[in-house]
């Protein structure tokens, strides 16, 4: 009665509807679980911001440990922000230096080492000669960069 044409046409047609089901109940399974991460997500950076929030002003001297420390106030271990201020990186660590946008611990221990055996930067366009930083480099982490006088201070300037 069916030819085999037919046969198959009827097996793809029933083939490519039950893969088009799994599919749609894989992307709705999935969709939940995407969901359920970035709620987690969001919650988790409320809880940072929050948090940095009360011992940011807080005058248990949590600042100033933080500095000293190596980090800046507000910021967990492994933070990706950009600095508030301008960092000088004659004087920043390389966990302060990976605050800087595409900068990271690799290319911040450079920085540190270059300045170590070879002197302070007397400038941006002196990061140059740190391996792995760029024209492009430079002028994204230019504006986040500044070179006040040799008086003592911190890593951390104004703008």
């Amino acid at each position: 009665m069916w030819g085999r044409e037919m046969r198959a046409g009827l097996l793809f047609v029933v083939l490519a509807l039950l893969i088009g089901q799994g599919f749609r109940e894989w992307r709705r399974s999935h969709e939940e679980s995407f969901q359920e991460i970035v709620r987690g997500l969001e919650s988790r950076d409320a809880r940072d911001r929050a948090a940095s929030a009360t011992t940011g002003g807080d005058s248990s001297g949590a600042g100033a440990r933080a500095l000293a420390g190596g980090t800046m106030p507000g910021a967990t271990p492994h933070s990706r922000e950009v600095p508030v201020g301008r960092i000088d990186p004659n004087r920043a660590s390389a966990s302060e230096l990976t605050r800087l946008p595409g900068i990271g611990p690799a290319l911040a221990g450079r920085i540190v080492a270059d300045r170590v055996s070879r002197g302070a930067f007397s400038s941006p366009q002196a990061l140059l000669r740190v391996r792995g930083i760029g024209p492009k480099t430079l002028e994204r982490i230019r504006g986040y960069l500044s070179f006040p006088a040799p008086d003592g201070g911190d890593s951390l300037t104004g703008f």
